[in-house]
C-alpha cells in the first residue's frame, strides 16, 4: 500500500447521481452533484473522517466534482470510472415538502415558469423492479481497494440487490465489525419481498423508510411495529424505520426496547438526502458508542444539516 494513502476508519458505498432539483419554494438546480453516497458520507464527516467511497461514475461525470470531495477530505481511490455513458441523471421535485415526484419533469418546470433544461432532454426514471436483473453499470468488488478492508465501519446506500447482498461478506473479511444498510426499494414490495432476509443476515443495522416498509407488508398490517417485529426475526440487531413526518422508530434487538425518536426541530427547505445523511451520521455513532440511541441522535442531527 502506498505510504500516502489515509489510514480509513470507514467506508460508503453507494451512487452518484446529477441531480435537478425543484424546491417547494421555487427555486430549481441543475446538473448539480448528488447521489446517496454523498449526502451519508456528508453526514459522517459532520463528526468523524477517513472516510473511503465506493461507486461508480460514467466517463462524463465532471471529475472536479471528484476532486472536490477529495478536497474535503474524502477518499476517492474506491470510485471506479467506467469507459462508457451511462445516465447518471436523476430528477426530484417537491410540489410540497413531503411528497417528492421523479416523473414528468416538463410539467414541473412549467409549473415553476423555468426552461427546461437541454440537459434533461431524453430524461425517464429508472425504474428497475427486478432484482436480479444484471447491469453492468454496478460497482466491481474485485476493484475496491485491498487497504479498505482494514475499515471495522462500512455503510452500504440503497443499490441493486445482488450488490447489497455480496458487500457485507466481502467487508467482513476485513476487520469490518459494524456494517449498516439502507433498504432499496428494489425488495421493499409484496413481489420481491422473500429477498429481505438475505438482506438482513449480516449487518448490524438496517435502515428504511416509513413507505418502504409499508409497501413490504401491503394487505397484511399497517402497524410499524408489528412490521418491524416480522423483520426482528431474521436477527438484524437495529432496525430503523423514518416515517413521513420524520420520526424515527428504532428497535434495539439486544434490549428487546422500541424508541420513537423526534427529527431536529429545524426549519425544511430542502429534503433531498435526508435519510442519506442521517445514515452516514448513525454510522459515525454506532461505531464510536456501540449505542443505538446515541447512534441515532447522531444521525438526527446529521440530517438536519
Amino acid at each position: 500500500m502506498d505510504n500516502l494513502n489515509p489510514i480509513l476508519r470507514y467506508v460508503v458505498v453507494g451512487k452518484f447521481t446529477r441531480d435537478y432539483l425543484i424546491l417547494p419554494d421555487g427555486r430549481f438546480f441543475n446538473d448539480t452533484k448528488g447521489g446517496n453516497i454523498l449526502y451519508s458520507a456528508a453526514g459522517l464527516n459532520l463528526w468523524d473522517n477517513n472516510v473511503g467511497l465506493v461507486g461508480i461514475v460514467s466517463e462524463e461525470y465532471p471529475m472536479e466534482w471528484l476532486q472536490e470531495a477529495e478536497k474535503r477530505g474524502l477518499d476517492i481511490r474506491g470510485v471506479q470510472t467506467l469507459p462508457y455513458h451511462f445516465d447518471q441523471r436523476r430528477f426530484i421535485a417537491y410540489p410540497t415538502l413531503d411528497e417528492p415526484d421523479y416523473k414528468n419533469p416538463i410539467a414541473h418546470y412549467s409549473r415553476i415558469g423555468k426552461p427546461f433544461p437541454k440537459t434533461l432532454l431524453g430524461y425517464t426514471e429508472n425504474e428497475n423492479n427486478n432484482p436480479q436483473l444484471h447491469k453492468n453499470t454496478t460497482v466491481k468488488i474485485k476493484d475496491i481497494p485491498f487497504d479498505y478492508l482494514d475499515v471495522t465501519a462500512v455503510h452500504i446506500c440503497s443499490l441493486d440487490y445482488s450488490l447489497q447482498t455480496r458487500l457485507p461478506t466481502f467487508f467482513r473479511q476485513g476487520h469490518a465489525t459494524t456494517i449498516t444498510l439502507q433498504a432499496s426499494d428494489q425488495y421493499m414490495n409484496s413481489v420481491h419481498g422473500e429477498l429481505v432476509p438475505s438482506i438482513l443476515k449480516d449487518i448490524n443495522a438496517f435502515i428504511c423508510t416509513e413507505g418502504q416498509i409499508r409497501e413490504l407488508f401491503l394487505g397484511k398490517t399497517s402497524n410499524i411495529w408489528e412490521m418491524i417485529s416480522e423483520l426482528d426475526v431474521f436477527g438484524c440487531e437495529i432496525i430503523i424505520v423514518v416515517s413521513k413526518n420524520n420520526t424515527f422508530f428504532l428497535w434495539d434487538r439486544s434490549t428487546r426496547k422500541k424508541f420513537e425518536i423526534p427529527s431536529y426541530p429545524t426549519k425544511t427547505v430542502d429534503p433531498t438526502g435526508f435519510v442519506d445523511s442521517f445514515c452516514g451520521g448513525f454510522l459515525s455513532g454506532l461505531r464510536t458508542y456501540q449505542d443505538p440511541i446515541k447512534a441515532t441522535l447522531h444521525g438526527v442531527i446529521s440530517s438536519s444539516f
